[in-house]
């Protein structure tokens, strides 16, 4: 290849990597120190990315297949292929979600999930077939597109953030044929538990903290040197904004009283907790009638899921509106329309920030928001029940609990589960009368979730990359002298 025309390339196919790396400022970070960036992305039309791509004097680049039918059939079977679904409760309830809840109008997805846990279930006394099926899967990832797109971009290094993604495995894929140096950055702390096996592996790691390297090693037999440790770069803004809150402003724009206390209540797509609305009306009946003070508010804020893609159900948002009153609002996140899902206006994170940071407690449905609000230094309760009327378990919210990377967090003793109205009835009043209930054990979980509580995650990550970028540089350079 000719020499690098870009030294450090991100591939974004989520709005929270989009977050992650604008956000942040990392990818400004980069070039001040001299490196320059592009991203590639679903939808080079996004305002939020060309915003960000033009402040932060970033290339952007569009990059988005189309998925035909062979494709798709090749990410639903693939777990049945290469992952133990019965021992990882993640898979094992998609599975029963596919088989007893509504069915696709394709008849075709009636059938594939009993012939795929057949084929399960023979892997255990024929492991031929999961190599033969590693063997296809290495030849789907070749994409001449990819290919030609990577020569056109020509970076020093490609950063990818989701490798399940079909995209972004295939542009990892041309990279390695290419001969251009891979870095996995994930943009979530269950992307290697809940989401199966990545297609492609990379060169080196940027880990979130001690949990995440531990995975890596235990899943993929990653060397300890080819893994750095660097926090999380969206929670800095958590850390910056705890020392100096100022709420006020997004209060008053909720229609709330900026001296009066309030809870902040996260919540999760209806397909983790269908029952969420009802625990959501709940602490707003209870809020009303004094459960929780005279003075306590409520903020509900809906995930991104809630509103937007194929997880939505726009039918709690009339049940949303009617919560609220002068003690209760709902912060809907801002959202843009793009190919690119949940693409976050910038706005968003800070105000995010500032609502975590003022609030007495927080509340969520099994969410990243759990460690958001640990590195806002706040006590969390996460709702680890239906209503009272529990559902299946691949249905229910408790479900979640077992899900591995959410017991990692729960065993840190740094989460505290309500699994049932009473119980969330108690620990509310606890943490509201005494905020600092648990700090040691939140520390904890900070320190194995995310390393440092210190505000320093994206200066890190810009370091291990410019580290990574240099030793792949010096590594290039001998092989050429030596050949």
């Amino acid at each position: 290849m000719k020499a690098k025309a870009t030294d450090i390339c991100y591939v974004v196919s989520h709005g929270f990597a989009s977050r992650m790396v604008f956000q942040t400022g990392l990818l400004k970070k980069l070039g001040e120190a001299g490196k320059s960036t592009a991203l590639i992305a679903p939808d080079a039309e996004d305002e939020n990315l060309r915003a960000f791509c033009e402040a932060q004097e970033v290339d952007l680049y569009a990059y988005s297949p189309s998925r035909d039918f062979f494709s798709m059939d090749y990410l639903f079977k693939r777990k049945y292929f290469l992952e133990d679904i019965r021992n990882n409760p993640a898979l094992w309830a998609k599975h029963l979600n596919v088989i007893k809840g509504p069915k696709s109008r394709n008849p075709y997805f009636w059938i594939a999930p009993y012939l795929y846990y057949q084929v399960y279930r023979l892997i255990k006394t024929f492991p031929g077939i999961r190599r033969r099926f590693r063997q296809k899967e290495a030849r789907k990832m070749h994409s001449a597109k990819a290919k030609e797109l990577l020569k056109k971009v020509n970076p020093g290094l490609l950063v990818a953030t989701y490798p399940i993604n079909l995209s972004e495995a295939r542009l990892l894929q041309a990279a390695k044929e290419l001969e251009i140096p891979t870095v996995i950055h994930l943009l979530s702390w269950d992307n290697i538990t809940c989401k199966g096996q990545f297609p492609v592996l990379a060169d080196y790691y940027v880990a979130w903290g001690p949990i995440m390297k531990e995975e890596l090693q235990a899943y993929y037999q990653v060397p300890e040197e080819k893994i750095y440790i660097c926090g999380v770069p969206h929670f800095d803004a958590h850390f910056e904004v705890s020392k100096n809150p100022d709420p006020e402003k997004h209060l008053r724009q909720l229609g709330l009283d900026p001296a009066k206390p309030y809870i902040f209540t996260a919540m999760s797509s209806p397909v983790f907790f269908p029952k969420g609305m009802e625990v959501i009306e709940w602490m707003a009946a209870r809020l009303e009638a004094g459960d929780f003070g005279e003075d306590m508010q409520l903020i509900v804020r809906p995930h991104p899921q809630n509103v937007q893609g194929g997880m939505a159900d726009l039918s709690w948002i009339a049940r949303l509106d009617a919560v609220k009153s002068k003690r209760v609002s709902i912060d809907y996140p801002s959202l843009v329309k793009s190919k690119l899902p949940w693409s976050m206006q910038e706005k968003d994170m800070l105000r995010l920030s500032n609502l975590l940071a003022g609030c007495r407690v927080s509340v969520n449905f099994a969410s990243t928001v759990s460690i958001d609000a640990l590195m806002a230094d706040k006590p969390v309760i996460v709702i680890g029940f239906d209503d009272e009327n529990s559902l299946p378990w691949h249905r229910s919210g408790r479900r979640c609990m077992e899900y591995i990377h959410f017991a990692k967090l729960i065993e840190t003793g740094g989460v505290k589960v309500a699994d049932s109205f009473e119980r969330l009835h108690d620990l509310l009043n606890r943490y509201i009368n005494n905020p600092e209930a648990d700090r040691a054990a939140r520390d904890v979980a900070v320190e194995r979730e995310c390393g440092a509580r210190d505000g320093k995650a994206t200066q890190r990550v810009s370091e291990a990359l410019q580290d990574i970028l240099e030793k792949t540089e010096i590594g290039l350079s001998k092989s050429v002298v030596d050949g």
